[in-house]
């Protein structure tokens, strides 16, 4: 905490947040490493100021521990999550989502269906294992199509996103969970009733966007899925008892369990289903909830669609994450992150105003720190304490954290999600960036539903002064 005789001043923050993206942008646009290494010599930086400012370095650790100790819970969630991937791979759960939803494809609903089914997708094995593996497998068939490549890969992206945003078992949600210190269920419950008339206005404005193709014939379709249809049918009984794990875990959401007793009862549910169905050895799919699940069907696409999962795929994620919440709790504990804020707070006096703000913010992290971690935990350990001074649920923080965060990152073609969905569909983020139709709406749904929750309050408010 500051004293009288030190005092954190924007000055002060804006010389580690210049040093952090001096350190980043170069590191991950220019030279392709890690954000991991340049975050921990932006944290260095943060440190050798509140230094300089008079912080003991007994208080500066303090604020990065506390930072970490508020995102374990998360942490063991995102572990948990690995395995349960691993097995619902290895019990035929994510490969039945997988051909249910392939399954529904034709060539006049082409662009709703691929982002449909990559949103159902993304709900189980998250946004980028769904772009690198389905979303390509639909960008051929799009060119087959003679759709434009920007236009497929803005479908692709956009359902891709939804999961992101939504599932219970994606890292940024789990993330935006340790932020704002909220279940993560509780969190996917909320997103859920701005998430769900978005993504029905974004399948009716891909199905309009379509139209013009819509005369191509089916064949391409067909041909392109079926050698995965027959893949997937070779390797795993497809059937709806396949589904049962999800079921369980389901149950377990609407019974209101935690995450961490909801995740162990569906990857108990899938290691059983897997003995039972598809009389997989249980040394072999306990093993899988370790390493994942390895894929040797011999089709190059499918293979690399359920090599996924497992613990130890999990440990990219944990590290970036603490090391994120370790940046942010020691900006705060320095009176960084306050100082930063304060000017920002002075014309903002509406819920409204905050959350458009934040939404801002989430977007310009996004473009200076080019990474979807820091615009998801950067801004909430910046605004938190705001919303929770005005009395608003953090619930609201980390619905607007991943609205702003999450769906648009991979929109700016030099942050880490745009340079992969770029390099992975062979499209710029120039080209489909205007098609990401969820980037667009969700933020705007977003500050929407702000607005009317506190018209809303202002209108109870009345009523009550009234009665």
């Amino acid at each position: 905490m500051e004293d009288g005789t030190r005092q954190t001043k924007l000055h002060h923050s804006l010389i580690t947040v210049i040093a952090l993206v001096a350190f980043i942008f170069p590191c991950v646009v220019l030279w392709g490493v890690d954000p991991q290494i340049p975050l921990l010599l932006g944290c260095a930086a943060g440190c050798l100021v509140a230094k300089a400012i008079g912080y003991r370095w007994e208080e500066i650790s303090n604020g990065i521990i506390f930072g970490i100790h508020n995102a374990l819970e998360a942490l063991l969630i995102l572990l948990l999550i690995g395995s349960l991937v691993g097995v619902w791979i290895s019990c035929g759960t994510v490969p039945t989502i997988i051909y249910y939803g392939l399954k529904i494809i034709s060539a006049r609903y082409f662009l709703p269906a691929a982002f449909i089914v990559c949103a159902l997708i993304s709900l189980a094995i998250g946004s980028w294992g769904t772009i690198g593996t389905i979303g390509l497998g639909f960008m051929g068939i799009g060119m087959a199509l003679e759709l434009p490549a920007g236009l497929v890969a803005g479908a692709v992206l956009s359902g891709a996103y939804v999961g992101e945003v939504l599932s219970p078992l994606s890292d940024a949600t789990n993330l935006v969970a340790a932020v704002v210190s909220r279940d993560v269920f509780k969190l996917a419950r909320s997103m859920a009733k701005v998430v769900v008339p978005v993504v029905v206005v974004t399948a009716a404005a891909f199905y309009m966007l379509g139209l013009p193709y819509a005369s191509a014939g089916s064949d391409a379709v067909e041909q392109s899925i079926e050698p995965l249809l027959g893949a997937l049918k070779g390797m795993f009984v497809i059937s709806p008892a396949a589904l049962l794990p999800l079921v369980a875990v389901l149950a377990a959401v609407l019974l209101r369990l935690p995450a961490i007793p909801a995740m162990f009862i569906g990857s108990v549910a899938g290691i059983l289903q897997g003995v039972l169905l598809q009389h997989q050895p249980l040394p072999v799919l306990l093993q899988s909830c370790f390493s994942g699940f390895v894929s040797e069907t011999g089709n190059a696409s499918l293979d690399t669609l359920l090599t996924a999962g497992g613990l130890d795929s999990m440990m990219y994620s944990v590290s970036m994450i603490m090391i994120a919440m370790g940046f942010g709790g020691m900006m705060q504990a320095t009176g960084q992150m306050d100082a930063l804020v304060r000017p920002l707070m002075r014309h903002v006096k509406s819920k409204a105003g905050l959350v458009v703000l934040t939404t801002v913010t989430c977007v310009g992290v996004n473009g200076l720190l080019p990474d979807q971690y820091l615009a998801l935990s950067l801004p909430g350990q910046m605004y938190q304490p705001e919303y929770e001074r005005r009395g608003i649920d953090p619930v609201l923080l980390g619905n607007v954290l991943s609205a702003g965060g999450a769906t648009t990152s991979c929109m700016i073609p030099w942050n880490t999600c745009g340079t992969y969905a770029a390099g992975i569909l062979g499209v710029t983020a120039l080209s489909y960036g205007k098609y990401c139709l969820l980037g667009f709406l969700m933020p705007l749904g977003m500050i929407v539903y702000a607005v009317i929750a506190g018209i809303r309050e202002k209108r109870r408010a009345k009523k009550e002064k009234t009665a």
